[in-house]
Order: structure tokens, then sequence, then C-alpha cells
């Protein structure tokens, strides 16, 4: 600073002595203010104060903008539009920094004079400063609009943990971005967003989108039909539904509180021990003293041969009876014994139950590996599937951003494979693709013993474990971890060892992207090193699940999403020039991988699962003949066709439909619902009730697309204009096997986030997999066209249907959840929906018998029973069974 005695004398008179110091002067001014206002590199102590104090704020603006950049030289009708914001609130002058973040969907051009940004790999965006960037002024807000040719729909879509980087140093999160927990609801909190302020164009997902905000207005005419029933029919009621129950005595139940004495026949306690230690923990444990229950095996039960999974469960003045046809059969009809049971008095009706599955295959896959979910999460699940009669469990256990399973021969896969890092080589750990930078909490990888106690777990609950690797697409994890081994080797001077199972051509320059937007991700199904490494994962998986006891009866091997991969690769144009063998079009690699890997797998006595799309481009003569297809393309986008053409080939088919049963896709039409929604903008619980598995052109009756609008659906036989079949409608008789849940981790950052997506809805598949509703419309052979007016599905049936649904809707709230409370085991609480009608409150739920409150501005809190009269605005919600956890609410004005 200049002294104030030197200012002081450069005035309008002044000798020249002082006039050259008074020069000297101001230029010392000049120089000092240059120097606090130069931009320079950014140093250690920088970067950690700008990632503790910098503000990140994004505000969507449309998903409908129509004043869109080109894109690649060519027009683009609507887009995505939004601000990025940023705000110090002290003077940063420094550059030479990157802001990485994760936007799911790429970035495709960027406005602003201070920053650009760019898309790096995956979902990884970088905003870098310009030369014109000045450094950020205290208070000043600085921003950049970006632009998408895609939606964002819901706020769980917008990554948090964006991080700031620079060379040389080390790496931090900004504050700002991260997540918070609501300490209420127990949901997650996502500051650095914007609220939403325009709904139409933040919740359209086009410009022909009639789909409306699911507000407390629209979810009370939607709730508007489901009506309380009695207690006696919710005593009988159970979940999922049997064949038939018959209610022997309307004026008994049978008081378990002294708890249950249980003899067996044809089978040992350890059978059935998991069903047992669920009704411990709801209150009737085993003794003495307790009411007799006799457990016996009865291979001809109800005079069938093949009575698989069937039980008959008997109440009476005497006790308890389970007969049933095996093992599996006993256990659920110890299960259906808990579904009775009314905790709060801990009785069970007389009643008389016959019951058999639907469906064999009854499953819910769990994706472990975008984010990875905790083995205690894993054994909840499988309690809650086998309480609900589900007996597949399909483990997602590797992908792009991890592998999530040890195996004894290859360290690297977990070394590097399971962790995240601020870390864009991929050398020591995985890029924080899905905003996982400083992810430790979902990162991380089930040890052997880890995996062989799932197994374990899931005997002891008859739940089969159907592990996938995904393969050739989604493995970058596995090829940047294979990479990492032959480094090791090579260091070692051990060429052979290194290039053993090498899963990626260094001289393939092939450019490609994925739909995940990599550029680096799937296998080169062109080197017999990734043969070598699939046989040994294979192997390794094998030898785990005889450990325990567990037979690896099926893997699951993807085979989805590979995207023009191998064109350029040197191995791949050899092997298509190799007339010794079948492969002579590149474009066809991806089959010639999943028939070889296929084959492999059935060699070894397995059966072979994987994605229809993958396995749809084989040649059915080169698959072996007991092939799972499951079935993932929409309602409306042709998955009535996908179901014939595989049945066609004579493959067993899995119906795992993402507009039923994606259970990562938001319950609700609302931005604060966490999800996907490019299948649908609304899954609830009634939504998959209302399917119909065994007929999938039905739905086109009475379902609409993700824009809100009617569809159809023409199943008769079809030509093109050359003669060739393109669809025809499925062959006589035929069945699919099952039905599976999905539930994909890419927005779910936490175990709570993943309960609260499964349930209730899993319950409600669990339903649809073992029950066959009397309400369903059976399959037309041979083929019907099926749009909103052609009323196939009558009114009578809908009326029955919609009956149905409301004992099942009282049941999960009244009987259901408590028990997941009792358990530990998080669920959504549904939002509910409030009307001022002749001048008082009502609120309804979708779950009938849930608590409801209301509150009026500064208010308490209070109980719902009935209209009220109360001064707007006015907030409403419910509350979980047990009163301990609110859901989230609605302002009413």
């Amino acid at each position: 600073m200049i002294k104030r005695s030197i200012l002081a004398k450069c005035g309008l008179s002044v000798a020249l002595a002082t006039l050259v110091a008074c020069g000297q002067a101001n230029k010392n001014v000049v120089e000092s203010d240059k120097s606090l206002n130069e931009i320079t590199a950014i140093n250690q102590a920088q970067l950690d104060q700008m990632a503790a104090s910098l503000e990140v704020k994004y505000q969507v603006l449309s998903n409908i903008e129509t004043d869109c950049p080109d894109k690649e030289g060519k027009a683009v009708k609507h887009c995505f539009s939004a601000y990025i914001h940023f705000t110090s609130p002290v003077d940063l002058n420094v550059n030479q920094w990157t802001i990485q973040y994760s936007q799911v969907y790429p970035i495709y051009a960027g406005k602003s004079d201070a920053f650009t940004i760019a898309l790096h790999n995956g979902d990884i965006h970088q905003i870098k400063p310009t030369s014109a960037f000045t450094g950020f002024k205290a208070g000043e807000k600085q921003s950049l609009k970006i632009w998408m040719a895609a939606t964002v729909l819901t706020h769980s879509q917008l990554m948090p943990n964006y991080w700031l980087s620079a060379p040389q140093l080390t790496p931090a999160v900004i504050d700002s971005t991260r997540t918070k927990i609501d300490p209420d609801t127990q949901l997650e909190l996502t500051p650095w967003i914007v609220p939403y302020d325009n709904i139409v164009k933040q919740i359209k997902a086009n410009p022909n989108d009639i789909n409306e905000y699911a507000d407390a207005a629209w979810l009370f005419e939607h709730n508007a039909d489901v009506a309380v029933a009695s207690t006696e029919a919710l005593a009988s009621s159970v979940i999922p539904t049997p064949k038939s129950v018959a209610l022997t005595d309307n004026n008994k139940t049978l008081s378990l509180t002294k708890g249950l004495a249980i003899s067996y026949q044809g089978l040992d306690e350890s059978d059935v021990s998991a069903a047992l230690t669920r009704l411990a923990k709801l209150g009737v444990a085993q003794s003495q003293a307790g009411v007799p229950v006799h457990v016996n095996i009865d291979a001809k039960l109800n005079g069938k041969a093949d009575a698989t999974e069937s039980y008959q469960l008997t109440v009476s003045d005497e006790g308890i009876i389970i007969i049933a046809a095996d093992k599996a059969g006993a256990f659920y009809g110890i299960q259906t014994l808990a579904s009775l049971l009314t905790v709060d008095t801990l009785t069970v009706p007389y009643v008389v139950i016959n019951d058999a599955p639907k469906y064999h295959y009854r499953g819910q896959h769990l994706d472990v590996a975008r984010n990875f979910h905790d083995k205690a999460m894993v054994f909840r699940l499988i309690e809650q599937m086998a309480a609900y009669k589900l007996n597949k469990l399909h483990m997602h256990l590797a992908e792009d951003e991890g592998w999530r399973i040890e195996l004894p021969s290859f360290p690297e896969l977990t070394d590097i494979g399971a962790t995240r890092c601020m870390d864009l080589s991929d050398k020591a750990c995985m890029q924080p693709q899905l905003g996982g930078a400083d992810s430790a909490d979902r990162d991380g990888f089930y040890s052997v013993q880890d995996y062989l106690d799932i197994l374990h777990y899931a005997s002891q609950h008859h739940i089969q474990v159907i592990p996938s690797l995904d393969m050739p697409g989604h493995s970058r994890a596995a090829i940047k971890a294979m990479e990492a081994r032959y480094r090791r080797f090579i260091e070692q001077e051990n060429e052979v060892a290194a290039t053993q199972y090498l899963l990626s051509d260094f001289d393939d320059k092939t450019q490609y992207m994925s739909i995940q937007n990599y550029n680096d991700n799937t296998i080169n199904v062109c080197l017999e090193s990734s043969y070598a490494f699939v046989d040994r994962v294979l192997e390794d998986l094998i030898s785990l699940h005889n450990q325990a006891e567990h037979p690896l009866q099926m893997y699951h091997i993807g085979a989805d999403e590979t995207a023009g991969a191998w064109v350029e690769s040197p191995a791949c144009q050899a092997l298509v020039a190799d007339t010794s063998n079948e492969v002579n079009d590149i474009k066809h690699l991806g089959a010639h991988f999943i028939e070889r890997v296929s084959n492999m797998i059935a060699s070894k006595g397995i059966s072979v699962g994987g994605w229809n799309d993958g396995l749809g481009e084989t040649h059915a003569e080169n698959m072996p003949k007991d092939v799972y297809s499951y079935i993932w393309g929409s309602l409306p986008g042709g998955a009535h066709k996908m179901v014939s053409e595989q049945a066609h080939r004579g493959w067993n088919v899995v119906l795992s439909v993402p507009d039923v049963f994606y259970f990562d896709f938001p319950y609700e039409v609302d931005p604060k619902e966490r999800g996907y929604n490019w299948a649908s903008r609304r899954i609830d619980s009634q939504n998959v009730f209302n399917f119909m598995p065994d007929n999938l052109p039905i739905h086109a009756e009475f379902r609409v697309d993700t824009s809100g609008q009617n569809f159809e659906i023409d199943d008769r036989l079809q030509k093109n204009e050359a003669g060739k079949v393109i669809h025809r409608p499925m062959p006589e008789q035929f069945k699919v096997v099952g039905v599976q849940g999905q539930i994909w981790s890419e927005t779910i950052r936490s175990e709570n986030q993943a309960e609260y997506m499964l349930y209730p809805r899993m319950i409600a598949m669990a339903e649809r997999a073992w029950h066959h509703a009397d309400w369903s419309v059976p399959y037309n052979y041979q083929g019907a066209k099926y749009n909103h007016s052609s009323q196939v599905f009558t009114d009578e049936l809908k009326a029955l249907r919609d009956e149905k649904w409301q004992m099942f809707s009282n049941t999960i709230a009244q009987k259901e959840l408590i028990k997941l409370d009792k358990l530990g085991v998080f669920y959504r609480i549904p939002t509910v929906g409030a009307k001022i009608i002749d001048n008082k409150l009502q609120i309804n739920s979708s779950l009938v018998g849930l608590p409801l409150e209301y509150r009026q501005v500064n208010g308490e809190w209070l109980r719902y029973s009935s209209p009220v009269a109360v001064t707007l605005p006015v907030e409403v919600r419910a509350r979980s069974a047990d009163g301990q956890r609110a859901g989230r609410s609605f302002t009413v004005n």
C-alpha cells in the first residue's frame, strides 16, 4: 500500500521533486491494483477454499425449449436448457482449474464468456475457465447456459458431488453440491437444484406431452375411488393372494400370543427356519406352550403329481395345519401365516387356504454395480422377497462404473474396479461417474465370504441367486481392471501372463460411443483372451456357488447395448477375414460373442439368461436350447413383438417390461420423485397391480405412453412389402415362464433410496407373479388389434379389478407396512391428495389406512380423520404405518 503521507503531497501546486514522488506513487497504486486483480494459477489452499465456499446452483429452464442451438450442423426442434450458476462469497482470482460433474445425457452446447463445457467420457462433463475469465468477484453470480438433446424430468437425474481439480493438486468436492437428508422424511435433499417454478416447461418431456403434475389436487382425483375395507375382510386378506381362501368362522380368531409349538413330518426345522425367524420378529416366537402347528410334506397334494411350491393352510380350534407338496411349499405356508397375522393383536382368522404359484420364475433384480448396496440391504431384500414368495434374485454385479464381487483369480477386479475416486486415469480406481466423487459410502464389493453369506441366506429363504456380469458392453470396470493386470505383469517382463486375460486391443482405433456415452466400455470380442477371461470368471463363480451348496443354475450374460465397437480392430479384421470360421460380417461380432459364451455356459450345465435385444441378434440354431430371454422393451415400444419373436425361437421368456417392472422409475409425475423415465412417467403400485402378464397387447386399451397419449397395438400377422413375416402372434398355448422386477441404481445412491423405490411396488409385482387374477383377459392366439376403443377389457372386468385393488391397497397400508416398520425396512410413504370442498379440507391416499396429517401456517401437525375447516395455505402429508416417519408434504393453496 502507498503511504498516505506521500499521497497527500500529490496536488496541483507542487515542487518538481514532489511531482517525481507523486508520479512514483501513482505508478505504485496502478501496479498494486493490477496485482490485486491479476488472475493466477490456482494453488492448493485456493482450491480447498474454492471447494468449500463456491455456491453452485443448477436452474432447469425447460425440457421443451424451442430456441435451441444447432447440433452437429442440424436444427434441433426442441431441447433441454438450463443454467449453472456460480457465486463465490470472496474474491477468487484464479484459473487453471476444472470443475467436473455428472450429467447423464451429454450437453451439446454451452454459452458463457467465462466458461467452456465439454463431455469427457460417460457422464462426466468438464467446466473450465476461458481466457476471458477474470476470476470470481465476491457475491457476483456468473452463469453458464447449457443445452441438451434429451430431458431431465426429476431432480435425481441431476447428480451431486461436483469436484474441483487442477494439475498437480489434490482434488476436492464442492461442498454446495453435496446432498443432505431431511430429518422428518429421511429423504435426500438437493440444495444446489433451484426449485422448479415453471412446471409446464420443466416436467414436459416434449411438446406433445400431456402428463399432469401429480400435485395434491391431481392425486385427490386419482385416489377418489379407493375406499376403506371392512375389518373382517382385512383379517383374512393375504398378499400375494392365494388361489382360494375360505373363512370358516367369522366370529373367531386364533391368538398366537403364547407362540407356536411346531412339529414336522417329511422336513426339518431348518427348511422353514427363515420364515419362523420372521414370525418371531413380528412377535410370534416358538414355545412348547404355544398353539400346536403341524407342518407335513405330501408330494401328492391335491391329487397333483406336479404341485411344486403348493401348500394347504388350515386354522381352527385344534391349531394350525400346513400340508405342502415340498419344502418350499411348507416355507410359503408359514409365510402365509405371517401375512394373515394382525400384528397389534397377534391373531389370525379361522381359514382354509389352498395355494400354488402362477409362475415358477418370480424374480427381483438388484443393480449393485452402478452404486453399491451392502450385504445387510441384500439380506433385507432376500427376507422380503421370501415373505412375498419371490424366488429368483438376479444380482447385477458388474457394470461400467464398478465390479462388485471378489473373484480369487482376479484381484484387480475389485482392487481397481470397486472404487471410484477423483482421478480420470483409471489406473488406481474408476472414474467417479454418476456423481461418484468422494463416494466411499456407495462403493465397495462383496468379499468371497460376503458372497457365500448371501448364497447361504438365499438358500435358507428358498431363493435362487442368478449372478450377472454384463458383457460384452457395460464392461468398462472389467476392461480397466484387466489393463491394470496387464501393466503389473509387463513390469515383471511377463508378456504371456499380461495378455492372458486382456479384454482390449491396444491397436483398435475405432471411435464409438455407447448408449451411456462411453468410448471404452466394450470387451473386444475378437481376442481369445476375452474368452479365457469369461471362462475363468465362470469357474470362479461355480466354485463359490459349490462352496455355498447353492449350485449355479443360471448365469445372466447381459448382452445388451453393444455399440459399434471393434470396426477398426486388427484382431477383428483378421477374424472376419479368416475363412476357417463362420464369422464373415463385422456387424455380427456381438452375436458371435453371445453365441460362443452361451455355449460355454451351457457346456458347464448352466442355463443361459440374457436381455432380449442382444439375444435377438443371434442365430437360434447356434444357441443352446435352455435360454431365458428377459424382455425389456416397453408396451408402446413393441414388447409384445419381442416376446413373440423369442417365443418362436423356443426360448423361455421372462417379462421385465420397464413401464411396469422398472422400479427405478418415478412413482408419480413429480420432479421430486426419483428415477429415470424413458419408458414411463409414473409407476405406482396400482400401475403394477393392474398388469396382465399373459396378455401384453390388451394394455393398449387402458394405458398411455410416456407422453400421456393413447397408443395402439396390432398383434395380428404382419408382413412387409416383400411378403416376409415381420410379426406374428405368440405360438399357440405359449406362456411366459415368469416376471421380474428391476432396480437399476444410476440414480439410487443409498440403501434407503433403494428400499424407497422397491416398496411397496415389489409387493404388487409379487402379487402378479404368484396369483392369477380372475379379472385378467386371456391372450388371443389368433391376434387382434387393441386401442382405447376396442373394449375387449370389459367394464365388468375393470370394476372387478378395481375392487380387488381396493382390498390390496387396504391390506398393504393396514397389515403389511407395519411389518416392514418392525423389520427395519424403509419404504415410500405416498404423497397424498387434498382438496377444499364446501370450505373444508379433505385428504385421501392411494394406500388407505395410513395416518394422515395437516398443518396451517406456523402451526403444529394435526391428525386428519374427517373433513375439517382450515385457513389456507395448508400443508398435508401421510406418515408411516408406525407413525415414526413423515412422508413428503404438499401445500394446498
